[in-house]
């Protein structure tokens, strides 16, 4: 009996020595795995999962590409990638470091990647990468055919149907412009010719007291080919000019120095080209017409002696300011604000501004192969949407930071009027997959979130104003295309216990039908008016990897009307590459607090 009792203890010690609990003589060794040895000693891998690998690029796309490859894993020390280092796929160039972050370089050169038609048109890049553990898994780029917008502007459309005078849209100041600077975008026809095969001239002119042809005090003509000014035959306009595309065009005047005996100094640019090395004066017959400086401009085409059938002369972006540097706004038009069909003579439409010499201009849609036809700069030349347009671009890849643009007033505005074009990318999201927010926002005397005079949340599918949950924004937010908006404030009235009234309009149409009272949770920082705008991406919590906010053709006024500008800027005068925080570009205008923000081209 004693001897049964001592072999079931020893029987019992052994079990617990091997991995029973001693409870029960049946116990067994446990045998679970997940990194631990197994009663035979083999250590098991739990394999990796990696996440994140998809990713989407344009066949136009020239700047690489980067995400980040997710990694869990376990097994200690085994949440890694396997690096690559330049590696040849398909399609491109690939490189992956250990913490998953990766970059791709697309060959826009090969063929059928070149031959990509439109965003249906796609072929995939497949990766294969490996966790330090083995576990392989493909990343997929997909890529795509560049989407290329075709839309619309409206424009003031000049055509010459009538035997005995010239299309024309003519504009007449109150009184005479001493120095100034008219900007223009035009179009003329490649056909703009009569019926018997002879090349008609369009006109961009600006006169004095007199809008006789020989007393202008500047008249560029726009031949079939080339551009000539009229009465300057020494001076020879080298810029080529092309039929059927939009040009800009900058004429600035200077008469301060003028007089009955000497003309007006002038300037012309064409596409960014300046026609002369120094101002030239002025070819007009009499001099004492010009003296006192502008007082019409006059756009035409043709002539009195016979018509143009099907051609016309389109003519956007009217501007004309009272000092040569171009910052007091005294006319503008983007005809925008007309039906398409209206006549912009006076004398059939009472709501033309026009003069009454105004003949065979009507308002029309224009297509704008690679603009957004959104109302800014129109044509091929500069303008959101349009190839070769310089904008911010704006991202978010640190941890305890948002991307951001900020731009300080030197002093704050009571009443004003901002308006901006953005275009948020549709993969602004983290790594996660959850969504992240743009913003523009303008602020009085601190930027905190919670005391701006408004802030527009440009959210993954939709519009909301932040902290005005009564105020539902149904006009739809559509990812990865050109938005305008116009933001106005009015701290007239504001006080330390009243905050300012504010509208927005996305693309035309207004989000309320009266101005709002803002949301600022501290109205005596806010009652001066608007101190700093600020267009931001994401937040300080999480980095969006591959996304960006553009931000481009940004103009701030000093009137509701929009019609006295303090700042703007399109961001043409940066160079490709260029930072705008002002700590890494000391030629950068805005504010310190500016982070990852760069200029950008489409």
């Amino acid at each position: 009996m004693k001897t049964n009792i001592l072999t079931a203890s020893i029987l019992a010690a052994t079990l617990v020595a091997c991995g029973g609990d001693g409870d029960d003589v049946f116990d067994v060794p446990d045998t679970s795995t997940g990194g631990s040895s197994s009663s035979s000693g083999t250590v098991e891998n739990t394999p990796a999962t990696l996440g994140n690998l998809s990713a989407t690029v344009t066949n136009s796309t020239m700047e690489d590409i980067a995400g980040t490859v997710s990694v869990a894993d376990p097994d200690s020390g085994e949440d890694a990638i396997q690096p690559l280092n330049d590696e040849s796929t398909m399609y491109g160039v690939f490189s992956i470091s250990d913490d998953g972050a990766w970059v791709y370089s697309l060959d826009t050169t090969d063929t059928t990647i070149a031959s990509l038609a439109g965003p249906d048109d796609s072929v995939v890049d497949v990766v294969e990468i490996q966790s330090v553990d083995g576990t392989a898994a493909d990343l997929e780029i997909t890529i795509t055919g560049a989407d290329t917008v075709v839309s619309t502007t409206q424009a003031a459309r000049i055509t010459d149907n009538m035997i005995d005078d010239a299309g024309e849209l003519r504009y007449k100041f109150d009184e005479a412009i001493e120095k100034g600077k008219l900007t223009v975008s035009f179009l003329k026809d490649d056909n703009a010719e009569t019926a018997d095969g002879s090349a008609k001239d369009a006109y961009i002119g600006l006169f004095g007291s007199s809008t006789s042809t020989s007393q202008a005090l500047v008249d560029l003509r726009i031949q079939a080919d080339k551009y000539v000014i009229r009465d300057r035959d020494d001076i020879d306009v080298e810029i080529p000019f092309t039929p059927g595309e939009w040009t800009d065009v900058e004429v600035t005047w200077d008469a301060s120095a003028a007089s009955a005996d000497v003309t007006p100094l002038v300037t012309i640019t064409i596409n960014g080209v300046s026609v002369t090395t120094e101002p030239f004066s002025s070819a007009a017959s009499i001099a004492t017409s010009v003296m006192d400086g502008v007082e019409a401009f006059i756009f035409k085409l043709g002539d009195n002696g016979s018509t143009i059938p099907v051609a016309a002369y389109h003519v956007d972006n009217v501007k004309v300011y009272s000092d040569i540097e171009g910052t007091m706004l005294a006319f503008e038009d983007d005809f925008e604000g007309y039906t398409v069909g209206d006549s912009l003579d006076p004398d059939e439409n009472a709501d033309s501004v026009y003069h009454g010499n105004t003949a065979e201009v009507v308002v029309a849609n224009v297509t704008v192969a690679g603009g957004d036809g959104s109302g800014g700069d129109s044509g091929n030349q500069t303008g959101p949407g349009s190839s070769g347009n310089k904008l911010a671009k704006i991202t978010d890849s640190m941890i305890d930071d948002a991307g951001e643009l900020r731009y300080k007033l030197d002093s704050a505005i009571s009443e004003g009027k901002l308006s901006v074009s953005f275009l948020k990318d549709d993969n602004a999201q983290t790594a996660d997959g959850s969504a992240k927010d743009a913003y523009i926002g303008l602020f009085g005397s601190s930027t905190s979130t919670s005391k701006a005079i408004v802030d527009l949340r440009i959210q993954a599918d939709k519009f909301a104003i932040r902290d005005k949950d009564d105020i539902a924004v149904e006009v739809p937010f559509t990812p990865g295309i050109w938005t305008d908006v116009e933001m106005t404030w009015d701290a007239s009235s504001a006080s330390a216990d009243v905050t300012p009234l504010v509208t927005i309009t996305i693309n035309g149409t207004s989000v309320t039908t009266e101005a709002f009272a803002s949301a600022s949770a501290s109205p005596s920082e806010v009652m001066e008016g608007v101190e700093y705008a600020i267009f931001k991406l994401g937040d300080n919590g999480s980095t969006i990897p591959s996304a960006a906010y553009h931000v481009d053709d940004v103009k701030i006024f000093s009137d509701l009307a929009g019609t006295a500008i303090v700042f703007e800027d399109d961001f043409e005068a940066y160079s490709v590459g260029d930072s705008l925080d002002p700590d890494d570009n000391s030629a950068s205008v805005y504010h310190s607090n500016s982070a990852e923000v760069v200029v950008d081209q489409e």
